[in-house]
């Protein structure tokens, strides 16, 4: 009784972290499990959010990724900052679609807000309430969410104040930067609540499988390089997977299993990308970097074939 309440709690708590830092690889070994639990108040407690307030309220999975892309504006221009710093990590701040006046990329927008919806947030909620029996009820109660509301603050202080002295060399937004950051947080946030629900129809659905491979080749490829060519590849794999998704997922057809499959093809790209990225500390050794990548795409098949059992066990209708 206590892992049917509490495991998909735990899954999602652990994995919308994995999900969003640590499945590129390139963490130390060693440091694995210290970073994932040090990362886990902020973007599991995000996800837990963002999941319970939909599910308490009714509403469906736009209203979810509404407020992914909310959360993900906020952590990358409000909390880390990293949309506008252009110290944070080893990225190229003056890109070829870089609008001045707010001084932002237009390509790291659409890599920073994609990767925050698919992987921080849609991904783990999909896989942790494949692990419930209750997938679209609520599994706190008010009491636990405000707990959950109030560590995900602390977490987010923690991390601003980090970032500015760890990456951000005491970098800080200039007040329109922030001012636009929020006010694009409140409008996708108002939308996501007032989100009409559309009647489902009698429409034909691909088959699981396929869903699969739309996740896995849409998120692999949707950045495939830097530059304004990207951006236009990237713009035109997210417009199609949002309207073909979009309208499928209304069919009477369209099942759990349908979404299940969508966010395990997204999460299988662990299983590849860290062998094809560049590992974030530049003095690690060859080996210590394979072995990194190893670990990262063993983790990701695991998850993925736990849950695949998972579901077998316990099926669901929709």
């Amino acid at each position: 009784m206590r892992w049917t309440r509490w495991g998909p709690v735990l899954v999602l708590v652990l994995l919308a972290p994995w999900s969003a830092e640590m499945a590129w690889g390139g963490f130390p070994v060693t440091l694995i499990v210290p970073i994932l639990l040090f990362l886990a108040p902020l973007y599991g407690g995000a996800a837990l959010l963002i999941r319970e307030l939909a599910r308490r309220t009714g509403r469906g999975w736009p209203t979810i990724l509404l407020l992914a892309a909310a959360f993900g504006v906020l952590q990358a221009g409000v909390v880390d900052q990293s949309l506008f710093n252009p110290a944070y990590g080893r990225y190229d701040f003056q890109h070829p679609v870089h609008v001045p006046g707010i001084d932002v990329s237009l390509y790291y927008l659409v890599a920073f807000l994609a990767g925050h919806v698919v992987a921080s947030i849609a991904v783990p909620i999909v896989v942790a309430e494949a692990w419930s029996q209750r997938p679209t009820e609520p599994w706190l109660s008010r009491r636990a969410l405000g707990v959950v509301a109030v560590v995900y603050a602390l977490a987010s202080v923690v991390n601003h104040v980090g970032v500015k002295e760890d990456e951000g060399d005491g970098f800080q937004a200039a007040p329109l930067q922030t001012a636009v950051a929020l006010g694009a947080v409140l409008v996708l946030a108002l939308v996501a609540w007032w989100w009409p629900a559309r009647p489902a129809r009698p429409s034909r659905v691909p088959p699981p499988w396929a869903l699969a491979v739309v996740g896995f080749v849409a998120y692999l490829l949707y950045l495939p390089g830097e530059g304004a060519g990207a951006l236009v590849v990237a713009a035109v794999a997210i417009a199609l997977v949002v309207l073909l998704v979009g309208s499928w997922s209304r069919s009477t057809r369209w099942t759990s299993r349908h979404t299940t499959t969508l966010a395990i093809g997204a999460f299988l790209v662990g299983a590849v990308a860290p062998f094809l990225n560049e590992p974030y500390d530049v003095e690690v050794s060859a080996g210590s970097e394979l072995l990194s990548d190893l670990v990262a795409a063993a983790v990701c098949l695991a998850v993925v074939g736990a849950t695949l059992a998972r579901r077998a066990a316990y099926p669901l209708a929709r």
